[in-house]
């Protein structure tokens, strides 16, 4: 077997320089693997927003294996950091997740004072997104850039708990299309929170569809914004 094949398969908590970069990009290709495997099973037309977010999270555990080591300290501190980062909105693309932790992976690395962990993981993780972003399809080009393109609406309901219908009948007669993000109770349990992606229809006017939706019975509030 060869010496620096050797090296990538043994477990050293610090390896040599090359020994690094060698597993970083050995986790990347695992994660295209994965990301190849995932894609193939995508329904057609379906726009591929995961791939990326797999092999970055490829070589981000990769990352963070290696700045813990033997360290259960580390291993501690990881999980804290992780804890911090919660999202009281939801995230708009699951690509997004991957950078945040890429960002507390690379904090990690630095306050360790393992930099070249962080200087060899950031790099493999630029140039992974730069070869693995997705492409627009062919039909959708620059040559495009006269067609209007309607903008999406972050809308957040807050209505009784034990409302479950009433709205979305509202939503479909203002949007071309919606979708929900996330739900969750609010006020000591009392009330649910509800964030929607509203592709708002071309005659829509967002003060006619809050007035809409306000008068249905259990919704609370209304708030709209434009992404």
């Amino acid at each position: 077997m060869p010496e620096w094949m050797m090296n990538v398969t043994s477990s050293e908590v610090d390896p040599t320089v090359t020994t690094l970069g060698l597993r970083l990009v050995l986790a990347w290709l695992c994660g295209m693997v994965v990301a190849w495997i995932a894609r193939s099973r995508r329904p057609a037309g379906e726009p591929d927003t995961l791939s990326l977010t797999l092999i970055l999270m490829s070589i981000l555990i990769a990352m963070a294996t290696q700045i813990i080591g033997d360290n259960i300290a580390r291993a501690f501190s990881l999980v804290g950091a992780l804890s911090i980062v919660r999202f009281r909105t939801a995230v708009p693309a699951t690509r997004d997740v991957a950078f945040v932790l890429a960002a507390v992976v690379a904090g990690m690395a630095v306050g360790a004072g393992q930099y070249w962990v962080v200087g060899l993981g950031l790099s493999v993780v630029a140039v992974a997104t730069f070869l693995n972003s997705s492409k627009p399809p062919s039909g959708k080009t620059e040559s495009n850039k006269g067609e209007k393109k309607a903008k999406a609406w972050r809308l957040t309901l807050q209505v009784g708990l034990s409302a479950t219908e009433g709205w979305e009948s509202e939503l479909s007669r203002f949007a071309e299309s919606y979708e929900l993000l996330s739900a969750e109770t609010t006020r000591r349990g009392a009330a649910m929170e509800m964030l929607y992606r509203v592709t708002p229809s071309a005659d829509s006017n967002a003060v006619e569809m809050i007035a809409a939706l306000n008068s249905v019975p259990n919704v609370e509030s209304v708030t709209a914004k434009v992404t």
